[in-house]
């Protein structure tokens, strides 16, 4: 098995011969991918060309890549674990299949002679790979259901040319890498640029659940799978065990390895349940390693109640405190992330993963419960809303407009949060929910960018595009269009790229149970009251798990693993902010209106308002326009 690896390569879409050793240099900008081995292919037509870096796991002496199938039609590069591969590989044997490696490499290439593109729907993992068609003369690229795994590409005039990262592709002599204004502004609008999109006008990312065949020119892009409700075939007072089993299953999935195997742990709900049923699968063998990053600041700080939880299961534990670096904080996030990231979390991320690695190459984390089973404040915030008949909709707007003068000026405030609240109810659910989510409003990214970006460039576009998106599913109730719209676009365009390439930048492994296709829908379709009440999210999860989980583990409201970021800005990050963006060249150089900024700037470290999430997206934007300027 491959385990996290990375690849590059390219594919002509006419008889000529792509150059093995631009493969081989693109993929070495993956090392940090795959330091423990590398490979190359070139097709016997010359048309196909790959580079390969592998960090091995499971059948580390074998499953080399990029593999041949033995009658040398077909050749696959892969980055991913495939969990059912045990399964699939017993029914391509009874089929007649014969194997040559123990890992579950090879079982794309059977499944493929065997299905062609059908292939996709038969596979749980995470994934993206290319796989080169002799007799077909075809590339099939193909990403997972979720988007654990990514998958960049761009077409040239003659050639397509694709990659694990953007890094890669941008070594290539043939990309251009001209910024594209317009993912810029959906990064402003949202704090990521969304698939396809990428920072780069003419570089693309594959979305999830996808596929596209190349032949003489690069298909159409087609999706193999949704996410979708689903009947629960059991009596109400059963969910809890169902969920208890379902969650088991993919955790014993997940915990399959050769080499050691640990748990990032938080100290919240999802996580703690991870580590419960991996120390229940680990059994007396015991051994479970857990990880958890902590603040000096109280507020943000889990790692008091994560340390109770590896007390309470005998985990081998390691704490980090994590500091903010000014000296190089935001470079590093700028050089981990390619384009423009803003989600802060993502340095501390960085550091956990990188201080699990000096103990493990896996890691089990819980992402993707908040999406699955409704663990977000904001999906009772538009259940709430859609429910408030007009006097509960008089009486909020009314409490709030009599809380807002006096409400703190800090994002985590309860009181804060409740004036948003009160303030997006005269929107339809779309915009309420766009409220909650967006960095800036196109209102004010008119006022942020320069008169000519504004008259250039559809500054509403990220906003139509957000609520068309949240207005395209159809289900009974906001919460699920809520968590629709996270497992569309949040969840793999922000929270799976900030994991992915903070642990493969330590060259970890990160596995997620909670993001199992069959967990997601099952989230999907719980009954919103097992989702969640007033004051609090994940009921299922809570009763699912009591007596297993400590009661003050279940009894936590979701604090989430935020970043004191607002303060930094304010203290330790102060002089790097005010150097990068109160310089008048970089706004004007890069569209901006100097004195917009500065209002920001200037808001922030009064203490007038708190534009932290907004200025370190700046920041990084502005570190990033750096970087690239020779580009």
């Amino acid at each position: 098995m491959p385990a996290m690896c990375g690849f590059a390569g390219e594919f002509l879409f006419a008889p000529g011969r792509a150059d093995p050793d631009v493969a081989r240099r693109l993929a070495d900008c993956l090392v940090h991918r795959g330091p423990d081995e590398q490979g190359s292919f070139l097709s016997c037509d010359g048309r196909c060309a790959i580079g390969f870096r592998r960090l091995a796991v499971i059948d580390p002496p074998s499953s080399h890549q990029p593999m041949t199938s033995a009658d040398g039609r077909l050749t696959v590069a892969f980055n991913g674990e495939i969990y059912n591969f045990r399964e699939l590989r017993r029914e391509l044997q009874r089929a007649g299949a014969r194997f040559a490696t123990q890992g579950d490499t090879e079982i794309l290439l059977h499944l493929y002679a065997a299905h062609g593109r059908d292939m996709l729907e038969l596979l749980d993992g995470m994934f993206a790979f290319a796989l080169y068609d002799r007799a077909a003369g075809t590339l099939l690229l193909a990403r997972d259901r979720l988007g654990e795994k990514p998958l960049w590409y761009t077409t040239l005039d003659d050639r397509i040319v694709f990659a694990s990262e953007a890094k890669a592709l941008l070594a290539h002599p043939g990309v251009k890498a001209t910024p594209s204004i317009r993912a810029i502004s959906f990064y402003l609008t949202i704090g990521y640029i969304p698939c396809p999109d990428s920072a780069w006008a003419e570089i693309r990312k594959l979305p999830p659940a996808t596929s596209m065949v190349v032949s003489d020119c690069c298909g159409p892009v087609e999706r193999y799978w949704t996410a979708t409700t689903r009947p629960i075939v059991c009596a109400p007072g059963e969910l809890a065990e169902l969920v208890r089993t379902e969650l088991g299953r993919a955790v014993e999935s997940r915990m399959v390895s050769d080499v050691p195997l640990g748990a990032l742990l938080s100290g919240g709900i999802d996580s703690s349940i991870i580590v419960a049923l991996m120390s229940r699968s680990a059994g007396r063998a015991g051994g479970v390693k857990t990880f958890t990053a902590g603040f000096n600041e109280a507020d943000f700080d889990e790692r008091p109640a994560a340390r109770a939880l590896a007390e309470h299961y005998k985990t081998e534990h390691t704490e980090l405190l994590v500091r903010p670096d000014p000296a190089g904080i935001v470079d590093r996030i700028v050089n981990m992330y390619d384009e423009p990231f803003a989600d802060s979390s993502a340095m501390p991320t960085w550091l956990i993963c990188r201080a699990a690695r000096e103990h493990v190459t896996v890691a089990l984390t819980g992402d993707g419960g908040d999406e699955a089973f409704g663990g977000y404040d904001r999906y009772r915030a538009v259940q709430i809303a859609s429910r408030l008949g007009p006097v509960g909709y008089m009486f909020a707007r009314l409490a709030g407009n009599i809380i807002k003068p006096f409400a703190p000026k800090r994002e985590r405030s309860t009181m804060a949060r409740f004036v948003r609240f009160t303030d997006s109810l005269p929107y339809p659910q779309s915009e309420q929910y766009f409220m909650h989510r967006m960095l800036f409003s196109h209102d004010e990214l008119e006022i942020l960018f320069s008169c000519d970006i504004s008259e250039e460039y559809d500054l509403k576009e990220p906003n139509e595009w957000f609520c068309g998106l949240y207005e395209q599913s159809d289900y009974e109730n906001e919460f699920s269009y809520a968590q629709m719209h996270d497992i569309s676009t949040y969840l793999p365009d922000d929270l799976l790229v900030k994991t992915d390439i903070a642990s493969m930048s330590s060259s970890l492994e990160l596995r997620s149970p909670m993001l199992s296709p069959t967990v997601i829908e099952l989230g999907l379709s719980l009954p919103c009251d097992k989702k969640a009440g007033f004051r609090r999210g994940k009921l299922i999860l809570r009763e699912a798990f009591k007596g297993i989980i400590p009661d003050d583990i279940l009894k936590k409201t979701k604090r989430g693993f935020g970043v004191p970021i607002s303060k930094w800005l304010r203290d330790e990050l102060r002089n790097e902010m005010c150097d990068v963006l109160l310089d008048e060249s970089f706004a004007r150089k890069w569209l901006f209106k100097p004195e917009s900024i500065a209002g920001l700037v200037a808001d922030h470290l009064s203490g007038k308002d708190d534009h932290g999430h907004r200025l370190w997206a700046l920041l990084v934007l502005a570190r990033w326009f750096e970087k690239n300027r020779s580009r």
